[in-house]
């Protein structure tokens, strides 16, 4: 450090309450300014001041490193406040000004005075520059908690959901079993006793929903060996169990199916997300007045096999549809946000994919599966 710097350090010095009066009138105020607010900005002009006529005092051997701890430290209290860098970039470029003011009044040659104002440039660009690369490394990790937060958080109540569902089903699945014993026993006694149907019907839609909280439970994993089956009969199937609700809500089904299209998997499992993505198109239509219709469309495209289930319900919002199949997010007001869960999580077992887009007119849930090989058939 030659003898030019030191007089030029000990003249800002000199400044030091010039500097702190002209940061007190420029410096830009957070929204929410408080006593406490203006303070803290106090403090800051005065420590901003501090680093500058250090970092003039230091050789550009330890200027980086000195520049470096010094704006994690700013850019640590910016976290803490959680107050945006935009200021602090205002701020720090107003205080270069406010220094090359001062400069501007130190008896030197124009030749030097210029050297003087690109070193302090130098200071600043670069204590601008590390701050915000800190602020949004910080702002990154804490983004990156929350996320981990957020995620253990669904797995804890996912896990405390299962094992309430795995003590549930077994206290509700025995009287279940019994009561639909009893109906098949009505109706073979009394074949022409009415109802009959709509009570096995919404006995068999209990036994599905039951099902469908099942799969949360790690303790009840199934572990079924896969098979080569027909989606087409599948699909039937399926048309077939949810008619009776079909009927009383007045929707109506349509079906537009390749033939010969087979998928390898467990069936159940598959039957289940079928059922599941019919009855939650079911339950949003019928809060509608629009024309309620279901339309299955079943086709292979290259090595997969395409399975898409249309509805007419409402739209679902852009800003819901990426979360559509997390837990717990729903757009029905008695929906428990899972079943959506659940059925990725059946197709995504089956090494294929769960997609869903929305418009006006249509709301659409697309399976993809591998086709099997044909001589696996």
């Amino acid at each position: 450090m030659n003898q030019l710097t030191d007089e030029l350090i000990s003249f800002l010095q000199q400044k030091r309450s010039s500097f702190l009066e002209k940061w007190k009138e420029r410096a830009m105020l957070p929204p929410d300014l408080t006593q406490l607010n203006r303070e803290k900005l106090d403090n800051k002009g005065k420590f901003i001041y501090e680093v500058a006529l250090k970092a003039l005092s230091l050789p550009k051997v330890d200027l980086q490193t000195y520049l470096q701890a010094s704006a994690h430290k700013v850019a640590q209290t910016k976290i803490r406040e959680n107050s945006e860098i935009e200021l602090l970039v205002y701020n720090l470029n107003m205080a270069k000004n406010i220094l090359c003011e001062e400069v501007c009044n130190f008896p030197s040659e124009p030749q030097i005075l210029k050297k003087f104002f690109m070193h302090l440039s130098y200071i600043f660009d670069h204590f601008s520059y590390y701050s915000v690369m800190h602020y949004r490394r910080l702002k990154q990790q804490l983004n990156e908690q929350d996320n981990r937060y957020i995620h253990s958080s669904h797995e804890d109540r996912l896990t405390l959901l299962g094992q309430m569902t795995s003590s549930f089903v077994h206290e509700f699945r025995n009287p279940l079993t019994t009561v639909q014993g009893f109906v098949q026993l009505l109706r073979a006694e009394y074949p022409d006793l009415p109802y009959m149907d709509i009570i096995s019907s919404e006995l068999e839609q209990l036994k599905f929903r039951i099902t469908q909280f099942l799969m949360l439970s790690k303790k009840q994993e199934v572990n079924q060996e896969e098979v080569i089956f027909s989606l087409n009969e599948l699909v039937e199937q399926v048309a077939s169990f949810v008619y009776p609700r079909l009927l009383e809500l007045k929707v109506s089904l349509h079906q537009e199916m390749e033939n010969n299209l087979y998928v390898k998997g467990i069936q159940e499992e598959v039957r289940q997300v079928i059922i599941n993505i019919i009855f939650n198109a079911i339950e949003v239509m019928v809060s509608t007045d629009a024309e309620a219709v279901i339309h299955i469309k079943g086709y292979r495209k290259g090595d997969s096999i395409y399975l898409e289930a249309s509805n007419t319900g409402p739209k679902i919002p852009d800003s819901l549809i990426k979360d559509i199949f997390e837990p717990f997010v729903t757009t029905k007001k008695t929906g428990t946000g899972l079943g959506l869960y659940v059925s990725r999580q059946i197709i995504e077992k089956h090494h294929g994919q769960l997609l869903c887009s929305s418009n006006e007119k249509w709301t659409t849930f697309t399976i993809i599966l591998p086709s099997p090989h044909e001589k696996d058939r």
